[in-house]
């Protein structure tokens, strides 16, 4: 479970819906949950998700201008293939649910991996070394959202 009521409602907001089962795994540098680990009994191939929506976009924008293939490419086959092994011994899973083969599906699951210190893997240190601006300059993200209106 959230280690707070406010982490709660951070990652509420965050996710845009009410979360299931989870612990603060990372967060951002302003102490609001960055990742979450999702209950391990859940079944689901993503066991830690990006939950910043700063850090999801500027993922996001690396993974749409072909992130994905480069970073692949940049580590190696074998290399992405141990991190899915050490993830499936930890967690039952590859990650993201790749089924077979040294294949990178999703940059936020492996720097997820990483800022949580679950796996620290060159995928994720690759994805961050690519990033513009993961955080906000000016504050929160999450913080900023909750504000009221004028």
């Amino acid at each position: 479970m959230p280690d707070s009521p406010a982490d709660l409602d951070a990652v509420a907001r965050q996710l845009g819906r009410e979360p299931r089962p989870f612990r603060v795994a990372a967060r951002c540098p302003f102490g609001v949950p960055s990742v979450i680990e999702n209950e391990q009994a859940r079944n689901m191939p993503t066991s830690f998700w990006v939950t910043c929506p700063s850090l999801v976009a500027d993922i996001s924008r690396v993974e749409s201008t072909g992130g994905v293939r480069e970073a692949g490419e940049a580590v190696g086959a074998e290399a992405v293939e141990a991190i899915h092994e050490e993830h499936r011994a930890l967690y039952g899973t590859r990650v993201a649910g790749v089924r077979e083969g040294g294949n990178v599906k999703c940059l936020h699951a492996f720097t997820a991996l990483q800022l949580s210190d679950a796996i620290p893997n060159p995928i994720a240190e690759w994805t961050l070394e690519h990033l513009e601006r993961p955080y906000p300059e000016g504050g929160c993200c999450t913080r900023v959202s909750e504000e009221p209106e004028s």
